[in-house]
């Protein structure tokens, strides 16, 4: 079983951010709204539609940052930040959907949430993190990104998700509580999730399909 990298969750994300490219900037975006999505109810009788992240989400990434209060970007980032620069929005919406898979949620046309998972190097294990707009949590947003996660993994052969999140980051915890095995290490909660012990999921099939032509759409 993997162990958990010494980044974290919250914090390992800056280390992901400071690896990327100084050379990327982000592109001219393009309207979204077309692209197909998995249409899931929420328990507020909401729907909420998940897709791929594409890089064209930028500006919904800058919305949705504006909207997450401060503790939960301390939750998420493990610091209080307010902006993202260019090269942080490559990095988070021009990913491949295989090494760096990342599923963003909209509600009624809304940045509502997003799940993502980088498979580590030299490993079998991903690092897994999942942020949901204030507003939308306790309403079953963050586990259905976080089985859409858990869906395209197992689909592409991975066994195990690796976590690492700030202690006051309740709404993961909730999560991740029925399966992980936790500890915590240097002020973070950490632990590994083996992914077998998930039943499938209502949308897993379609979760799959999605990825799977968003894949072979991507140039």
């Amino acid at each position: 079983r993997s162990s958990v990298d010494g980044k974290s969750i919250c914090c390992g994300v800056r280390a992901m951010l400071a690896n990327a490219s100084n050379s990327l900037e982000v592109a001219h975006v393009a309207s979204s709204q077309s692209l197909e999505t998995v249409a899931v109810e929420l328990s507020n009788g909401k729907v909420a539609e998940l897709r791929p992240v594409v890089a064209a989400d930028a500006p919904l990434f800058v919305d949705g940052l504006s909207r997450l209060s401060e503790s939960s970007r301390f939750a998420r980032f493990g610091m209080g930040i307010d902006h993202l620069s260019a090269q942080e929005l490559r990095y988070l919406t021009d990913v491949d959907q295989k090494r760096h898979v990342a599923f963003g949620a909209l509600i009624e046309g809304d940045a509502a949430g997003v799940g993502r998972y980088v498979v580590l190097p030299n490993t079998e294990c991903a690092e897994v993190a999942v942020t949901v707009i204030d507003k939308h949590q306790r309403q079953g947003l963050g586990r259905a990104l976080f089985m859409a996660l858990v869906a395209v993994a197992r689909h592409d052969g991975l066994e195990t998700f690796c976590f690492a999140v700030t202690p006051s980051n309740e709404a993961v915890k909730r999560i991740l509580s029925s399966a992980a095995e936790a500890n915590e290490a240097s002020g973070l909660v950490e632990g590994n999730i083996q992914l077998s012990d998930f039943t499938q999921g209502e949308y897993d099939d379609d979760v799959v399909a999605l990825v799977e032509r968003h894949r072979a759409a991507k140039p």
